[in-house]
């Protein structure tokens, strides 16, 4: 009998292990929260609904407009203020201690892409309540076809796939997680379990399936460098663009670029990657990881340049934008310089200065596009029943994607965290 899911990373496999959190709300539980005067940014499309009174209870939204405030409500005074969906990071790696991390960066959607029991547990318990959290969707751990140092499952025949697929579906996992070193016949008996039991792919595009296999799979794909390596190799040649544009062009393909983490593996070594250390944010790594992100400093001295093969990958974002190819914002924290929820707006921000995203178009893929991604009609929107996953915001990040990085407070699941609040969360982990 093959063993089940196995790990090298032991800190993630038992709850009992991560430091205990208590997060506690500004507003009294129970109690429905007015939005009062907020200009309401909905994302379902970029106008800002002025001077609006949105109201909150059981953790969806219930009316909007002119509304009048209940009596027992906690008020919050958004006069001036932007209301919006909160921000999604489709790809990390996170534990329990991170959960203060997202939720002051805005954070109020996280999907773990390589799960563990200790997720699942998590997931439950943030869904019932009993913790305050960003909403967490799970993925299966890594699928791979060879030995890994991390958390993953070894697929070497049709057989050990199919296992892995229902091993994960009875362990509650929403994702099968697709690896490198698959061979064809172990991909084609994870789609097949996959679409039986209603696991969907999505990981990487591995060397012997090829993109055009995967695409037609139906897989989402993580990391624009693993797009680009399918398509050319080592050999970053624009030629190759106009076939990416026909292999994705009217597939609807679900891709993560990661852009953020590989813009800062391309400038290892250079003062842009050193000066990264300095960040406030630095001060919430612990040493380990400080340690690892490190050794690419390799001396500082190189100017910032970066490399044909990161312009190759720009570009062929901006191919696929014009390819029908549905974008999810994702980060891949906790690899180097991306640090749990700040590294969303490092995403952003790269997006729009490298890959030629509109702040919008940045913005869907943070929060409307992972709620359609996962089938909820409800997320990613401000409107009459939709999930209370909100942020409130001193401005219009259409204009300035830096005022998401300080919001004034936070909704998560209808638990409001003012500014207070956070600092005080983000004390607490400086301090763990």
């Amino acid at each position: 009998m093959k063993p089940a899911f196995t790990s090298a990373l032991v800190a993630l496999t038992t709850m009992s292990m991560w430091p205990a959190l208590v997060v506690e709300q500004t507003c009294a539980p129970g109690v429905p929260v007015a939005f009062v005067g907020a200009d309401v940014l909905t994302m379902i499309d970029s106008a800002l609904l002025r001077r609006q009174t949105v109201l909150v209870r059981d953790g969806r939204i219930t009316a909007m407009g002119s509304v009048q405030v209940p009596p027992d409500a906690c008020r919050i005074d958004a006069t001036g203020q932007v209301l919006m969906p909160g921000l999604s990071d489709m790809h990390a790696h996170m534990t329990r201690s991170s959960i203060p991390l997202f939720l002051a960066n805005g954070v109020t959607l996280v999907r773990e892409m390589n799960g563990s029991p200790a997720h699942i547990e998590l997931r439950d318990q943030i869904a019932t309540g009993q913790v305050v959290g960003p909403r967490l969707v799970v993925a299966s751990p890594l699928l791979t076809g060879i030995p890994l140092r991390v958390r993953h499952r070894l697929i070497v025949s049709e057989q050990d796939a199919y296992e892995a697929a229902h091993e994960a579906k009875d362990a509650g996992y929403q994702f099968l997680k697709i690896y490198d070193d698959l061979s064809p016949e172990a991909y084609e008996a994870l789609e097949a379990a996959g679409r039986t039991l209603g696991l969907p792919l999505d990981g990487h595009v591995p060397a012997s399936v090829g993109l055009k296999r995967v695409i037609a799979a139906g897989q989402a794909i993580q990391h624009t460098d693993k797009v680009a390596f399918a398509l050319a190799g080592h050999n970053p040649d624009s030629a190759r663009l106009p076939e990416a544009r026909a292999l994705f062009a009217g597939k609807g393909v679900w891709l993560t670029p990661t852009l953020a983490s590989l813009r800062a593996l391309d400038g290892a070594g250079t003062s842009e990657y050193a000066a990264a250390f300095e960040r406030p944010e630095m001060a919430y790594v612990d040493s380990t990881t400080l340690a690892w992100w490190s050794t690419l400093r390799r001396g500082d001295r190189r100017p910032v340049r970066l490399s044909p093969y990161y312009h190759f990958q720009t570009a062929l974002l901006k191919t696929l934008r014009d390819s029908d190819t549905r974008f999810l914002l994702g980060t891949d924290a906790p690899n180097p310089l991306m640090v749990l929820g700040f590294s969303v707006h490092d995403e952003l921000e790269t997006l729009v200065r490298d890959a030629g995203f509109t702040r919008w178009e940045a913005l869907v893929a943070a929060t409307r596009n992972p709620a359609m991604f996962l089938g909820d009609s409800t997320g990613g929107i401000i409107r009459v029943g939709a999930r209370a996953d909100l942020i409130l915001l001193r401005g219009n990040p259409l204009k300035d994607l830096a005022t998401l990085r300080a919001p004034v407070g936070v909704m998560a699941a209808g638990w409001w965290l003012d500014r207070v609040r956070l600092d005080e969360m983000l004390a607490e982990a400086k301090a763990r």
